[in-house]
């Protein structure tokens, strides 16, 4: 249980990065009343409330609060709050999961009585056949495919969620009724369709590269049979693909550190990690052409039972972004008010601003400087609640 709100909580003398895309705002006072921000000024020019907890933040940076755009909670466990949260994970988008379970999750953390990030969730995944395989809506027809859609648009869910396994023809289907029903639809492409396609059928998000890369290699007819042949057909066709996703305002979450941390770094066999990471390689050369071409980006890992760490991996996420050429704002911007406006939550979330969520992260560092500098994380705020790490990290580490 957190403890109860101060009536206001002041950081003063702290150089603010407010992910507006503005300069970095040397010596400021952020004033947090209840659960917002209620003044960013120069130190000194705002007045501070009567007992208000004071922060002398000199030396040190705030930034948003961070979200990290594709996890699975049911997955991780619990031991994830704690991790998301002592790492500046303010938020997550849940791609699919035990939607009863992060149900109790998110009512537990919205009532207090656990530590842990706002969460958006598509409950279970919309996919095709896979025995034995959990937390799937199972749909054969477009008839079933639109039921599905119905079904967790009465449960209430923030969009839908398709995976791999879905045929084209029952993918149009839960595009259409998704549409129908006002929910956002998040794509892990299914096998034998086009990132093209998914686009044009209405995909508010397309989640992971090495999909773009799988779409040309199992695409019906396709001749391709090699890595290298399969790169050569995505620098053909990717400048047409990439003014298709900005016109139509698809949005992509690379999770590149998935891919990194999952398929190359997880693996201790030279024969495995020597061609992975030459195709991880050439997956972050997509990103950059694809950044370059105005696609909007998303930050997030995949964290989930295996390979990667909650938290931890949204940092690694970062700094992949900066690898494939974003610079360190844009890729903060990725984490924070890329996702406040993805989510249609930009007149309360996502940057540093009076009136907005006061979900901040103070930082030892600058991460202008260097996107590592994100790790060094003094404290939290969330929803308002100032929470220093070094405490959250005791809790988490008591028997």
């Amino acid at each position: 249980m957190l403890e109860p709100l101060f009536l206001a909580l002041a950081l003063t003398h702290v150089t603010v990065i407010d992910c507006t895309g503005a300069p970095a705002k040397p010596d400021q006072t952020v004033v947090v009343e209840g659960d917002r921000i209620a003044v960013v000024g120069k130190t000194g020019e705002v007045a501070v409330p009567k007992k208000a907890q004071i922060v002398d933040a000199s030396g040190k940076f705030l930034i948003p609060g961070l979200w990290d755009m594709h996890g699975h909670l049911t997955d991780a466990g619990e031991s994830a709050f704690s991790q998301l949260v002592m790492n500046g994970v303010v938020g997550v988008r849940d791609l699919g999961g035990d939607l009863q379970k992060v149900d109790r999750w998110r009512d537990e953390i919205r009532k207090g009585k656990r530590v842990g990030p706002d969460i958006v969730r598509a409950g279970p995944f919309v996919d095709g056949s896979k025995p034995g395989v959990t937390n799937r809506l199972t749909v054969l027809t477009p008839d079933e495919a639109r039921a599905a859609v119905d079904s967790l648009e009465k449960k209430g869910v923030d969009f839908i969620k398709v995976h791999n396994g879905i045929s084209k023809e029952n993918f149009l289907a839960v595009a259409e009724e998704a549409k129908k029903q006002g929910l956002p639809l998040a794509v892990h492409l299914p096998i034998g369709m086009t990132p093209a396609e998914a686009s044009d059928a209405g995909a508010a998000s397309l989640e992971h590269i090495e999909t773009v890369v799988e779409s040309v290699i199992k695409r019906p007819g396709s001749a391709v049979k090699t890595m290298d042949e399969a790169f050569a057909e995505v620098a053909k066709e990717q400048d047409a693909l990439f003014a298709k996703l900005v016109a139509n305002k698809t949005w992509f979450d690379p999770t590149l550190v998935a891919y990194e941390r999952g398929f190359v770094l997880w693996s201790n066999k030279p024969e495995a990690m020597v061609p992975r990471r030459s195709t991880a390689e050439r997956q972050l050369a997509i990103v950059t052409a694809m950044h370059k071409a105005g696609v909007r980006l998303l930050a997030g890992s995949d964290f989930s039972d295996w390979a990667l760490v909650p938290g931890v991996d949204l940092h690694n996420e970062l700094a992949l972004l900066v690898e494939a050429g974003l610079t360190p704002l844009e890729a903060l911007q990725a984490a924070t008010s890329g996702p406040a406006e993805f989510l249609g939550r930009r007149a309360t979330q996502g940057t540093i601003e009076a009136g907005k969520r006061a979900d901040l992260v103070l930082l030892d560092m600058d991460p202008l400087e260097s996107i590592s500098h994100t790790r060094k994380i003094r404290a939290v705020v969330l929803r308002g609640r100032w929470i220093p790490v070094a405490e959250l990290r005791d809790r988490a580490l008591r028997p």
